[in-house]
């Protein structure tokens, strides 16, 4: 089973520069789900903006009410996100796996976005279970273990979040490929393939923040534009239009390259 992950690693950008059109369609998804979540997150959050703000990002500056709140709008947000996701995600597969299949974007609602809804959601309370699990172990540290000791732990918790991150991350794919949930098959050809994975893995995580690092460069002057003192004035509405334009759009960039090379890597597989 021989495969290249460099190769692989490098689908997302093929897939952006056949198809820039496709992907603007994607960010125009995108832009939809987060106006969407923002219509979800903002009431609940509005009678404590001021304390929010005020914080700036520090949560044991809030009153548990506002730290309530906070917690009620990302957990009303999460069902947008999974669909936006399981709708955008076979979308992406399609582009590398069945580019015949072409109809508008290679969007739809069948049971594919079905099946991926279901892996996200599965993935999704993995991850929250092994937060829950980690965050009182290095609470207990903190208090009953020297400074050598928690480090040894930090690092193995660490590891351990990688290699099942890894471990799971072939599932999604696979699902789309078999047309049916494949958790135990995407578990156990990760394991036969751990090492391309984790390469590829550390290889897209590296092209996705470079991309988010030069979206930052070009959204700050903007962000200026915005936020500058006085009235507004056209050049700040036309500076947040261009911010609200960006976001969804690096956000479709950044799913692109972190979602097309492991559905370029099942192809692989199957062309060996």
């Amino acid at each position: 089973m021989t495969v290249s992950a460099t190769e692989a690693a490098f689908e997302g950008f093929r897939v952006t520069r056949r198809h820039p059109g496709v992907v603007l369609i994607w960010a125009g998804v995108w832009l939809i789900g987060l106006i969407l979540m923002m219509a979800v997150i903002l009431p609940l959050m509005t009678p404590w903006m001021d304390e929010i703000i005020a914080a700036e990002g520090n949560a044991s500056a809030l009153t548990p009410g506002a730290r309530q709140a906070m917690q009620m709008a990302t957990f009303a947000a999460i069902p947008v996100g999974l669909l936006l996701q399981a709708l955008i995600m076979p979308a992406v597969y399609r582009a590398v796996l069945r580019p015949q299949e072409k109809g508008f974007a290679w969007l739809r609602i069948g049971r594919d976005e079905g099946r991926m809804f279901v892996v996200l959601l599965v993935l999704g309370l993995v991850s929250v279970a092994l937060n829950l699990a980690g965050t009182p172990l290095q609470q207990w540290a903190a208090g009953a273990l020297t400074l050598p000791l928690r480090l040894l732990l930090s690092l193995a918790l660490f590891a351990l979040s990688i290699f099942i991150s890894v471990r799971l991350s072939m599932i999604a794919p696979v699902t789309f490929v078999r047309r049916k949930l494949a958790f135990r098959e995407g578990w156990r050809m990760s394991g036969r393939l751990f090492w391309p994975l984790l390469g590829l893995t550390v290889m897209v995580i590296a092209m996705a923040a470079v991309v988010v690092l030069l979206l930052v460069l070009i959204g700050w002057p903007l962000q200026v534009m915005v936020g500058g003192a006085g009235a507004i004035g056209p050049t700040q509405g036309i500076g947040a239009l261009l911010m609200l334009l960006l976001m969804p759009l690096g956000v479709a960039l950044v799913t692109v390259i972190l979602w097309a090379p492991f559905a370029a890597l099942c192809r692989d597989l199957a062309e060996t």
